[in-house]
């Protein structure tokens, strides 16, 4: 992990709160909750860097939370879960489903705000495995609900910046929403991300680690060979990933 995450985490202070209420969740989790700026950024990133960084902004709140609040079931279960984002990030079939319900308690802010990440997320990646186009738009509100639980939040801005420019650069998304905006009016645009380099999670974490081809299939093999699908709900097993389409032999790359 990165110093610089470690500093906006904060880790060495579990005792930072956050502000939230109601209105919070029905703020972050509305359609009309709107950043351009934000936007414009995010969709310039690649269809399965979406998915490395909505992983990403996952993790963050679980690593904050595993400090903050270690006896909440919650906060417990997130584990198997992000392992099968991480893998959804190198193919779309590896995650069985997205599912990923919480039940809402309104006057327990740390349920609550589970239950915002997770209805976000359920949002990209269901998209994301039946593979359409308008993907980024959800980025915005798992964004800036992980900046609001954050206690740095201008050193999250710092560093979501530099990611972001970073991701684009290496991800760049293959298409243009104008472009779908015009030919696509009546259906929903569909991409095929089977083409797209695997991201993995070192991308983002370790500051250590220089992205390309070559360095990056050892640890994406290394990570998927840690996996076990039999005893994680959320893994596809390799007979459903190739009754689904999968090209290849699965948990290997």
């Amino acid at each position: 992990m990165t110093n610089m995450i470690e500093s906006m985490l904060e880790l060495y202070n579990p005792q930072i709160e956050f502000e939230w209420e109601t209105r919070h969740a029905t703020n972050f989790l509305s359609d009309y909750l709107t950043n351009d700026r934000l936007f414009n950024v995010l969709n310039k990133v690649g269809y399965k860097a979406v998915m490395g960084v909505a992983t990403t902004l996952t993790e963050l709140i679980q690593l904050r939370s595993e400090i903050r609040y270690p006896y909440i079931d919650a906060v417990r279960e997130f584990a198997p879960k992000i392992e099968a984002l991480w893998a959804a990030a190198i193919n779309p079939f590896y995650l069985r489903k997205y599912n990923f319900d919480y039940e809402y308690f309104d006057k327990d802010k740390i349920q609550s705000t589970y239950f915002s990440n997770w209805f976000v997320l359920r949002y990209v990646a269901g998209r994301y495995i039946k593979g359409w186009c308008y993907i980024h738009r959800y980025l915005v509100n798992l964004s800036m609900l992980t900046r609001h639980l954050m206690p740095n939040r201008n050193l999250f801005d710092k560093w979501f910046a530099e990611t972001l420019c970073k991701t684009a650069e290496v991800f760049p998304c293959a298409y243009d929403y104008d472009d779908l905006d015009r030919d696509d009016k009546k259906e929903i645009a569909v991409y095929d991300c089977s083409n797209d380099p695997p991201v993995p999670r070192e991308f983002f974490f370790d500051p250590k680690f220089q992205y390309s081809e070559e360095t990056a299939k050892p640890v994406l093999n290394t990570f998927l060979q840690s996996l076990d699908y039999n005893s994680n709900p959320w893994l596809s097993t390799p007979e459903e990933m190739l009754i689904k389409g999968f090209k290849g032999t699965p948990y290997e790359v």
